[in-house]
């Protein structure tokens, strides 16, 4: 591993944000959704002109969408939203093989920097209630699990920003 750099998403970005999401979710939801579904849920969400839209917004500072370097090759994003509901963490996701190495712990880090200029007392997440490693991550990184506030088969997460 070389020096991990991070960065906002730029629009020649998007086709690598879209990989690293693909081998993320391969690796990640594998014993609980069937490839089918993750190709088709990959292609949907992460394509490279749905991702691209995003640019200006985080341009503009009025979205988070930061990538992870190793090097030139992206091996990670987050992607953070200001909603009705809040702020709001859409999805960290990283290459498997940078996983425990900080990367995560990294982007979140510049994504609570980002809530707290903009006055954010706290930001949530939804995860998969059988995603385990996702579950783990959040707990460590400072996360509590609400309950009351879970939808479907997901666990409602949040995060007081001090």
């Amino acid at each position: 591993m070389g020096a991990i750099s991070y960065r906002a998403l730029l629009p020649d970005d998007v086709n690598a944000v879209f990989e690293v999401a693909r081998v993320a979710w391969q690796f990640t939801y594998a014993t609980i959704f069937d490839a089918a579904f993750i190709d088709q849920f990959v292609s949907t969400n992460y394509a490279p002109d749905r991702l691209r839209a995003l640019v200006p917004m985080v341009a503009a500072r009025e979205m988070f969408f930061d990538v992870a370097l190793d090097g030139s090759r992206i091996i990670g994003f987050c992607n953070i939203g200001l909603t009705p509901r809040g702020a709001e963490l859409f999805r960290v996701y990283l290459r498997p093989a940078y996983i425990g190495m900080g990367v995560g712990s990294g982007l979140l880090e510049r994504g609570e920097h980002f809530l707290r200029m903009r006055g954010a007392p706290s930001y949530h997440c939804f995860v998969h209630k059988d995603n385990e490693l996702g579950k783990r991550f959040y707990l460590r990184r400072g996360f509590r699990h609400v309950s009351g506030s879970d939808r479907n088969d997901e666990w409602y997460m949040e995060k007081a920003l001090s």
